[in-house]
């Protein structure tokens, strides 16, 4: 009964790791996308490659890419809270 639950879990790590992964280039790619409208549009005065990956290196520092490590917290929360409450209670 316990290597189903292993098994169970591994599946599921694994699938969330394919969905942080997806999550992860979905966002930096609009991000970048979004320094790149924002430099074309005008008013930004030096060389582009640089104001982009300067933006890029800012989101790596920010918060958003941080809270993708939500994809594995609430789900793995709200799986161990179920299974609490439906044999403890």
């Amino acid at each position: 009964m316990i290597i189903g639950w292993i098994r169970l879990a591994v599946v599921g790590y694994v699938g969330l790791t394919i969905v942080y992964f997806v999550m992860r280039i979905y966002m930096r790619s609009v991000r970048r996308e979004r320094l790149e409208k924002r430099f074309d549009a005008g008013g930004i005065d030096g060389d582009r490659s640089a104001y982009i990956e300067k933006g890029m290196a800012l989101y790596e520092k920010g918060l958003k890419k941080n809270l993708l490590w939500l994809i594995y917290i609430i789900p793995t929360v709200a799986i161990v809270v179920t299974l609490y409450i439906l044999n403890f209670q």
